[in-house]
């Protein structure tokens, strides 16, 4: 079907409605490019990004619930596409505090099965405890200058961590990401600061823009 027609349909019955009787489609030929990608990867040796957006990887497979950026379209709360001990390191960037509890858990332990002896999950997400500590003693951190003119009512920084607008569904810190991750059965799991890594892989690929507020944690497979 050519673009004009298209866009004569859309025309005809209306944007939404077009949407809603496309969707099918593009979520057929969604499913049918993961399926021809997945086949194309190793058997071991794949580095994955969780939830790409708008910053994915060189050299890495792109996995985001939302078509841009991404390889695979998939949603994680389905689980990974990935086989078994397939995957060296997996980088999974602010994404976990947009599941439930339960999700996570699920999550982490899909990472748990992908991962490969010696390979490496990376996980980073706002931390919690900065925030808290913060409100209670009144310290420098709610007044970054990425949270604005300073002006803002400290709770709402904190309710805006912990909620975004419905978006964030379960914040972590130290203790609380590394209890899940061993309950997933990794056995090392360690805390780090900002560009530093367990693993030469991961060196480099965090987010600047993340840095001032965010907790990472490494798993070792």
């Amino acid at each position: 079907m050519s673009w004009s027609m298209k866009k004569s349909i859309a025309a005809l019955i209306g944007r939404p409605m077009a949407n809603r009787l496309a969707a099918p489609y593009h979520q057929w030929m969604a499913r049918r490019r993961n399926e021809r990608f997945l086949r194309s990867l190793p058997s071991q040796g794949t580095l994955v990004n969780i939830g790409c957006g708008y910053r994915p990887l060189s050299g890495w497979v792109n996995l985001d619930l939302v078509p841009g950026y991404a390889e695979i379209v998939w949603d994680i709360r389905n689980g990974l596409p990935f086989k078994d001990q397939s995957v060296t390191a997996l980088f999974c960037e602010h994404v976990i505090e947009h599941l439930t509890k339960e999700d996570g858990m699920r999550l982490v332990r899909e990472f748990r099965r992908v991962v490969q002896k010696g390979g490496v999950a990376r996980i980073s997400t706002p931390d919690a405890r900065k925030y808290l500590l913060s409100y209670v003693n009144n310290d420098d951190f709610l007044r970054h200058p990425r949270f604005g003119d300073g002006r803002r009512p400290r709770l709402d920084l904190v309710n805006q961590m912990m909620r975004e607008n419905g978006h964030h569904l379960w914040v972590y810190d130290q203790h609380s990401l590394s209890t899940l991750l061993h309950e997933a059965g990794f056995e090392e799991v360690r805390v780090l600061n900002y560009g530093t890594s367990t693993h030469h892989l991961m060196e480099g690929i965090d987010s600047i823009d993340r840095e001032f507020e965010s907790l990472y944690v490494e798993a070792l497979g």
